[in-house]
């Protein structure tokens, strides 16, 4: 089976294609049509400094709302860069998939907790989760490869909030000095970047089914750790 076209014009993997034809069957074309399809552009307006509807108020492209919560917004505009806009860059939202937009969400921590990301880089979960407590308690943002923390700091001090402290541990370190000791734990684990497909050629590019396994099994170790 030869790999299909992306939109970008680079294919992708035939491997990871006939694995999930086999997987998904007669839900596969519509499964397919959905990887190919332009990626929905989201952001998050950071409810540490203003509200939803002041940032409506200031916002200079079109958005529409997300269903799930008031915080989250879809880019309507293809034209625009809200990457590239002075709000981006003052720490009043951060750009993320919508789909991403849900972990914090629904592990909705309380002001006053402690709460932990293992896996942080490069901070849209941590900035949501500290969003959500509001200044009180405290976030442990983790991040055990020590070359991504400079990207999970400089977000975390653009989006403001002083309850955090970066960390570069293993899982199992943490639950040793902090046993028992968080009230929520977000781990996004490590994976095969498969969610990146419709963004990234290098991600395609570099796909591997022979680093599945090897991947589950380091989920899991992380996982057995956090719990």
């Amino acid at each position: 089976m030869t790999g299909m076209r992306h939109p970008s014009a680079s294919p992708l993997p035939s491997a990871f294609l006939t694995r999930m034809r086999e997987w998904l069957g007669e839900e596969f074309d519509a499964f397919l049509a959905s990887l190919t399809a332009p990626a929905a552009r989201g952001l998050r307006v950071n409810t540490h400094k203003l509200t939803p509807d002041a940032f409506l108020a200031r916002a200079t492209f079109s958005l529409d709302p997300q269903p799930w919560f008031s915080e989250g917004f879809l880019v309507a505009d293809p034209a625009a860069r809200p990457g590239r806009h002075p709000y981006h860059a003052a720490g009043l939202y951060y750009l993320q998939d919508p789909s991403a937009m849900l972990a914090a969400h629904l592990l909705d921590p309380l002001p006053g907790e402690w709460v932990l990301d293992v896996s942080a880089a490069p901070g849209g979960k941590a900035t949501h989760l500290a969003a959500r407590l509001a200044g009180e308690g405290l976030l442990v943002a983790n991040e055990v490869v020590r070359g991504r923390t400079r990207a999970l700091i400089e977000n975390l001090e653009r989006f403001g909030a002083g309850n955090i402290v970066v960390t570069s541990e293993p899982v199992e370190r943490l639950a040793e000095v902090w046993p028992q000791r968080f009230q929520r734990v977000l781990v996004d684990a490590p994976c095969s970047g498969e969610g990146m497909f419709r963004k990234s050629a290098a991600a395609r590019a570099e796909w591997d089914a022979r680093a599945i396994p090897g991947n589950a099994a380091r989920q899991e170790r992380i996982l057995a750790a956090a719990a």
